[in-house]
């Protein structure tokens, strides 16, 4: 039982430097209006939802472990090609 306050917190933890990240991310595009910045803020936006998205999916959804599995790979992955982007995808 106390296994599920572990994954929980940090779960939170996550959500939280995710949501840094995404603000510091904004706060540059602000800055710079760079385009690398709009996928490279998009590429931890889809990270950290990832992570809250399997966390629903399993705890309130009643998805089972596989599929949130699957749900939060699928948007890790889209987040890290977003981040790849926004490194060699400009000039």
């Amino acid at each position: 039982m106390q296994d599920i306050y572990v994954l929980r917190a940090l779960k939170l933890v996550i959500v939280i430097l995710g949501s840094i990240l995404v603000y510091l991310g904004v706060k540059g595009y602000r800055k710079n209006r760079g385009k690398d910045m709009v996928f490279l803020t998009v590429g931890f936006a889809l990270i950290t939802a990832g992570s809250v998205a399997a966390g629903v999916l399993f705890e309130f959804l009643g998805f089972q472990l596989i599929d949130v599995e699957i749900v939060e790979s699928t948007m890790v992955i889209l987040g890290f090609a977003s981040l790849i982007y926004s490194i060699f995808g400009f000039d």
